[in-house]
């Protein structure tokens, strides 16, 4: 039996999330954690018939509370084992690659190495930007959580896991970093594919530098809003 899911995951996204679990099982208690610093403090006490669910999130839970966990944890991974770590969208598309997924997994001590429990893989165009990558991608993952809520709010047993198997090198903040940085006799066709990649967004921007000092170019995009999961941050 299961009673409490503590969910990872992002503020825009939480409430529809936590919806799916409650309407799976309307006794479960559902605590939203967006830091980890709340984790922590969530988990300083005791976890039984307590399984943590990541959808997402950038929070990266400790092995000592995976340990303690008698119900498991589980991560929606927003991109195919191929591209395990961060920003695998942009990742992606930087490699000019077609077929990108989605990934729910179990979690480990480290991040992206969990068994994997199932790929959704999907086929996307060759001249996909980010953004758009990233609502596919969110698109895919949801549903793979709203298949998988009820034994997720039901079942204390652990999800079957599949065959598939993690591959690529996992990427950092600091691997996203440098693909935003651009040389300055960057080519009209890389340079385009890296827009896609890097896209828009109040945290990153493509950046070079010239004789020490560093410019980072002012976007201006149709659209500005900063899209989560598809939605619209404001």
């Amino acid at each position: 039996m299961i009673k409490e899911i503590l969910l990872l995951s992002d503020p825009v996204l939480s409430p529809d999330l936590k919806a799916v679990l409650m309407h799976a099982n309307s006794d479960l208690v559902v605590t939203c954690i967006f830091k980890r610093d709340e984790l922590i403090k969530r988990c300083s006490g005791p976890l039984r018939q307590t399984r943590i669910v990541s959808f997402g999130s950038e929070v990266i839970v400790p092995a000592e509370i995976l340990s303690r966990l008698d119900c498991g944890a589980y991560n929606f991974h927003p991109g195919p084992p191929t591209y395990p770590g961060r920003f695998p969208s942009s990742f992606f598309i930087n490699d000019g690659r077609t077929r990108f997924g989605s990934t729910v997994h179990e979690m480990a001590a480290k991040v992206d190495a969990g068994a994997i429990c199932v790929v959704d893989w999907f086929d996307v165009p060759g001249d996909i930007d980010c953004v758009s990558l990233n609502t596919l991608s969110f698109g895919s993952l949801f549903a793979l959580f709203q298949k998988r809520a009820a034994h997720l709010a039901q079942n204390a047993e652990p999800l079957r896991r599949s065959d598939e198997t993690w591959s690529g090198r996992t990427t950092t903040q600091q691997d996203f970093n440098a693909l935003c940085r651009l040389a300055l006799d960057i080519s009209t066709e890389d340079f385009q594919r890296r827009y896609r990649a890097v896209g828009e967004g109040p945290d990153h921007a493509l950046e070079f530098t010239v004789h020490g000092h560093r410019f980072r170019l002012d976007n201006q995009y149709e659209s500005p809003d900063i899209l989560i999961g598809g939605k619209k941050r404001n």
